[in-house]
Parts: structure tokens; sequence; C-alpha cells
């Protein structure tokens, strides 16, 4: 295709949404509405998301060793349990430092009454683990078991069920709420490429009937879905930066929870408002063409 082809189509792209200002005016405006929303669902999906990894690395199970074990073989529970796949952090906890760590936290009264030497004390030595997957929390839990010399574990199974449940009904919801309005964009794209089509319906008959492709003549209509498209993907990401900045120090001074900084998914936000903007340009112009485009041009010049 030559220059000045490509000139002519990119300008009659334009045109077509210059010359439907109201209608893409109003089509950005509700496309905006559409990707706000996805983009507050991909915030909301991203915090919550740190919230639970947050209590997930708190959700800590503690082994407890066997009693007689010496140091060697305690070092050898702590090292085999680490090999396990699902194993994210592990801190092997002596009986003394065990001991030391009770002590500190009573008051002086009890300390002078509690003094135990090493060979009283009564702990166990102990390995301290976080998951890195909590869906995998009784696979893990019996794997342990397994190891020898282990003696107990205590574990809080209901906050690791809890977790794992809110988390795969946030990224559900998430899924097909981000389905629902990428569906929503493309019909506007494509009402809104329809409505200019049927303005230039007798321009199209004449284009096919002096023999031209379906390609040159679809290609400014792409343009205009594809500008529409990014001017509010663009315009989105504005927004949403502006909206987050005001919340987050809401949450931040209110709540005392530490949000996700928005320049962490930013770069994100941007990559996925502007697929989804050339995406929904893309298809929608074709959804809207396609009817068209397949007619002979003696069928449209009946326009």
């Amino acid at each position: 295709m030559k220059l000045r082809s490509v000139k002519y189509l990119l300008f009659e792209g334009l045109k077509n949404v210059w010359a439907n200002r109201l209608m893409s005016i109003a089509s950005v405006g509700v496309l905006i509405a559409c990707m706000l929303l996805m983009g507050v669902a991909i915030i909301f999906s991203t915090n919550v998301d740190k919230a639970l990894t947050g209590l997930q690395d708190q959700n800590v199970v503690m082994v407890y060793i066997k009693e007689g074990t010496d140091e060697i073989s305690a070092q050898h529970v702590k090292d085999e349990i680490s090999k396990l796949d699902n194993i994210k952090t592990t801190l092997f906890i002596s009986k003394q430092e065990g001991l030391s760590s009770i002590m500190k936290g009573m008051g002086s009264d009890l300390q002078s009454y509690f003094k135990w030497t090493n060979e009283e004390n009564p702990l166990p030595d102990a390995v301290q683990i976080t998951f890195k997957d909590l869906k995998q929390f009784d696979k893990t839990i019996s794997q342990i078991k397994k190891i020898e010399n282990v003696e107990t574990i205590r574990e809080v199974r209901e906050l690791a069920t809890k977790i794992v449940s809110i988390r795969q009904m946030i990224n559900t919801s998430g899924f097909w709420i981000i389905g629902l309005l990428m569906i929503t964009a493309l019909v506007i794209i494509a009402n809104t490429v329809r409505i200019t089509m049927h303005s230039r319906k007798l321009e199209i008959s004449i284009m096919k009937a002096v023999g031209a492709t379906n390609n040159f003549i679809r290609l400014p209509f792409i343009i205009e879905g594809v500008v529409l498209g990014m001017v509010s993907a663009t315009l989105t990401t504005g927004i949403l930066y502006f909206i987050y900045r005001v919340a987050i120090r809401s949450i931040t001074v209110h709540l005392k929870i530490q949000a996700v900084a928005f320049s962490s998914f930013i770069w994100w936000l941007v990559l996925i408002f502007s697929a989804i903007g050339l995406l929904t340009g893309v298809i929608g112009s074709f959804i809207s063409l396609g009817k068209y485009l397949r007619k002979e041009g003696s069928e449209f010049r009946a326009f």
C-alpha cells in the first residue's frame, strides 16, 4: 500500500471520529466508565491479594521435635522441611531460644519465680514455617508428619481455609466482571462504527463499485474504533491515578492499612487498557462492517 493511501486512510479514520463527535464523546464516556470499573476491580483484587498474602505469612505453623532428639537430628528435621516444594520460610527455634522468648514476655516477678536451667527446660526444639500456597496446606502437613523425629504440629487450619476461599472468590468475581465489561466495550465500539457506516453507505457502495478492496474500506473504520479505544484507555488511566491517590491517603490515615503503591501496577493498567482499547476497536469494527462488506457492490448501490 502506498504512503499516500495510508495517509488518506488515517485521515479518513480521524475524520470519522470528528464527524460523529457527539457519538464519539458518548462512546468514550461509556468506555471510560467500563474501564474504570475494570480498573477498580483490578486494583481491589491486587490490594486484597496483598492483604491475604500478609495474612498467609502470619499463618505460622509450628513443628515440634521429639523430646530427646540431639541437635544434629533436630537441624536435620528443619532441613528436610525446607526441601518440601510448598515451604516458603523455615526458622529453627531451639528449646533455649524458645524459653528465652517466653521469659522475656513475663514480668520481673514471674521471671524470678521460673528459673529453669537448660536441663529443666520443658520446651521442645521447634521449626517455625510458612507456606507458599495454602491450597496445598493439608498435603504439606501430611508430608511434614512423615519426617522422622517430628512430634506434633501446631497449625491454624481454619484461617488457611478462609484465606484460600476468599482468594478464589475474588479471582472468580474479577474474571467475570472483567469479561462482562469487555463485552460491553465491544458492543459500544461496534455500535459507534455502525452509526458512522450508515452515514456513509453511498460512499461505501461507490468504493465497492470501482473495485476498492474490503481492507481499504474497512481500515478508516478500524482506525476510528482504535482511536476511541485508546483515548478512553489514556483518560481512564489518568482518572484512576487521581482517584487512587485520594483514596489511598484516606485508607492509610483512617484504617491504618498499607495499600499497594499505584506505581507498582500502573504499567500493567496501561498495558491492559491499551490492549482493550486496541482489541475492542479492531474487533468492534470488524463486527460492524463484516455483514456489509460481504455484499456485492450492486447491493450497496441500492442504498
